[in-house]
């Protein structure tokens, strides 16, 4: 049975932790189109390697036509619309730097496997059953999600700085031949167009350095709001639980979810 079978399969509460996730990150609608090729696919190695990364964007989106043909002949209105629409956010988004597909299916597939994980847990008893379901709150909950978010903000911003190198040695390339060609070349029309062509490499880059910038600030501002909030209060239940259990009260410290974090 097929990983994303598996998890049609769970209860509404694991479901409604897939919706959440998925909201934020990568279009179900695909995930469960192209369900078996996703899972057969090794987004992981293609996450640091831009090649691999490239051809996969392009196979997604070969598969992602076939499926738009298939439709088109069942004369699926709604479902054409969502998917030309998904197909153009797709290439978009990831057209520049397609290793950011690859991070985003990566850990969609690892979150998926984490709440399978949770949810195959042996059947506890009344008491552990009662002292585990206080433990799992709401918050918690969002805690996972926001670190997952986190995680993955840090990883696509990993991979935009990567891109700035590139783009910055191949400008400083281009820019130091044009300085040892001969003065008569400089006068050129080719000349003119590697200027232009320079001058549109410079203002990119300022571009996506500010862009960088402003989300690795994000993810400062986030990851303070988490740390100040959500960490702190789960802090300040977990050493309640442990003066609770130094006067006989049961034992549950909930220390291991607080390291994961």
């Amino acid at each position: 049975m097929s990983q994303w079978n598996q998890v049609q399969q769970l209860e509404i509460k694991f479901l409604e932790q897939v919706d959440q996730f998925y909201d934020d990150n990568f279009p179900m609608e695909i995930r469960h189109l192209l369900a078996q090729w996703i899972e057969n696919q090794d987004w992981e190695a293609a996450s640091n390697n831009e090649t691999m990364a490239t051809i996969l964007l392009q196979n997604l989106l070969i598969q992602l036509d076939e499926q738009l043909g298939r439709v088109s002949k069942e004369k699926n209105l709604l479902l054409i619309h969502n998917l030309k629409r998904i197909r153009k956010v797709l290439q978009g988004k990831f057209h520049g730097n397609p290793m950011h597909v690859a991070v985003v299916i990566s850990n969609c597939l690892r979150e998926e496997r984490r709440i399978l994980a949770a949810a195959n847990m042996p059947v506890q008893g009344p008491l552990e059953k009662s002292l585990q379901s206080s433990s799992v709150s709401e918050r918690q909950r969002n805690v996972e999600h926001k670190v997952a978010a986190i995680k993955n903000s840090v990883q696509m911003t990993e991979q935009d700085t990567k891109y700035l190198e590139d783009l910055q040695d191949e400008f400083d390339y281009r820019y130091k031949t044009i300085q040892t060609m001969d003065q008569g070349d400089k006068n050129s029309a080719l000349m003119n167009q590697e200027v232009l062509t320079l001058q549109e490499m410079l203002n990119s880059l300022d571009f996506k350095r500010k862009e960088a910038l402003s989300k690795m600030t994000q993810i400062v501002n986030e990851t303070d709001l988490l740390m100040n909030s959500m960490l702190v209060e789960e802090l300040q239940d977990w050493k309640r639980r442990q003066q609770i259990a130094c006067i006989g009260g049961p034992l549950h410290s909930g220390l291991d979810q607080l390291q994961n974090w």
